[in-house]
């Protein structure tokens, strides 16, 4: 694995629900990757929207090379298909690292999963198919995930989707709110980099 390598990877809510936050979302996020380029070593960001269909906005951008906005194509609209959206992201991901040298695969992963309502509309996988993915790369490959919900039990949530309990947490859908989960993703991704130290 390659040392001070973290790749983040964000799965964002994009349904109609979201639109009344989409700006507050683009700022307080592009002020999160303004200080992820602070941090130290490597710090690759992936970006997964999910409303009816899935669309992965941004393809592991290098921080230190990417100045412009990568939250400019996030848009709301739609329903919520959040396990087609994780499922995705994780095989996505999982199959590019597989094809990198082990010497340039990131010594940390984090997957955000971001969401202000309950799965209503995937077409292709099941809350079972999330679980066993997300138990898989957190027990085998060390990633680590983190579930924020608003309008919902975010630790029944993500506990049903095999993420552990102190990886949960709820926010408020407002500006301040998207500004509170912000800081606690940038503390948590943090606390990802010095684990290894």
């Amino acid at each position: 694995m390659k040392k001070d390598y973290t790749h983040i990877c964000i799965v964002l809510d994009a349904s109609g629900s979201m639109s009344d936050i989409e700006s507050d979302i683009k700022g307080s996020f592009n002020t999160f990757l303004d200080k992820q380029r602070e941090e130290p070593g490597k710090t690759v960001f992936d970006l997964f929207q999910f409303s009816d269909e899935v669309e992965r906005l941004v393809k592991s951008a290098d921080l230190a090379l990417f100045k412009d906005d990568l939250m400019a194509k996030y848009t709301c609209s739609g329903m919520t298909a959040l396990n087609d959206a994780v499922c995705i992201a994780i095989d996505t991901m999982g199959k590019e690292f597989a094809e990198m040298p082990e010497s340039e695969r990131p010594e940390n992963v984090l997957c955000v999963i971001i969401t202000d309502g309950e799965e209503n509309a995937s077409k292709e996988f099941s809350t079972d198919d999330v679980k066993k993915r997300i138990e898989h790369q957190q027990d085998v490959y060390k990633w680590e995930f983190l579930f924020l919900a608003a309008n919902q039990d975010a630790f029944a949530a993500g506990s049903a989707l095999g993420i552990r309990e102190n990886f949960c947490k709820g926010f408020v859908a407002d500006s301040t709110g998207i500004a509170c989960l912000c800081a606690d993703v940038a503390s948590f991704a943090t606390g990802i980099r010095n684990r290894n130290k």
